[in-house]
């Protein structure tokens, strides 16, 4: 049987982004200040993230906004 390689989830760059800057779900969650599942909900989906927590991620979390937004772009073309 052939392998079907799966395709990657929507808004995978974000979440990577986040891993790479060392945001887990329990930081997330002091950052946005919210509960964990919350916080682990908007790792695993990435799409469901506000703008406004984005900005929170970028302000208290030391993402670079540029970085975000690129992110987001690679998704949308």
């Amino acid at each position: 049987m052939p392998y079907i390689k799966p395709k990657d989830m929507p808004f995978r760059s974000i979440s990577m982004l986040l891993k790479g800057y060392d945001i887990t779900a329990t930081r997330l969650a002091e950052i946005l200040d919210c509960s964990w599942n919350t916080a682990k909900k908007r790792i695993e989906t990435p799409g469901t993230f506000t703008l406004e927590e984005l900005w929170r991620v970028s302000q208290k979390g030391h993402v670079p906004i540029d970085s975000l937004r690129q992110a987001f772009v690679r998704n949308t073309q």
